[in-house]
């Protein structure tokens, strides 16, 4: 017997969509869209001037809440710091990825992250781990 893909009865592919029920399981977009960036000087500025801080070693991270649904991000990343362009994309990737994966246990807040000079030399693990820990520490604290 032949069976074409696209040919399998409507009501055994509805079944399937139906085996788990509506609302248990809510998929979260994990994408890192334009509208979750800080994009403005004047964004950057009001929240290093107004936000609250946070730093440890490697990053320093100033927080303050927006009016917005989300949570959003700004880099911050010195080129004095770690001189290269190949060091300070390696150190935005990681931002970027670690806010990327944490946004939806975020409150709405604005944050801009800063790098310090001991991120430089730090492996990518301490990185995500020191990341880790302040998305924790503002979940908590706000």
């Amino acid at each position: 017997m032949h069976c074409w893909l696209g040919a399998a009865p409507k009501a055994a592919r509805n079944s399937a969509r139906n085996a788990v029920p509506q609302g248990r399981f809510q998929i979260r977009k994990l994408t890192f869209e334009p509208r979750k960036r800080l994009h403005q000087p004047a964004e950057f500025q009001i929240v290093k001037r107004r936000g609250k801080k946070f730093s440890d070693a490697f990053f320093s991270l100033s927080i303050l809440a927006n009016h917005e649904t989300h949570a959003r991000l700004g880099l911050s990343i010195a080129t004095r710091t770690f001189g290269t362009a190949v060091a300070r994309n390696r150190i935005k990737r990681l931002a970027r990825e670690s806010f990327r994966l944490n946004q939806h246990s975020l409150p709405s807040v604005d944050v801009t992250v800063s790098a310090r000079d001991a991120a430089r030399s730090a492996s990518s693990t301490e990185l995500r781990l020191s990341l880790d820990e302040h998305w924790k520490s503002i979940t908590q604290k706000w």
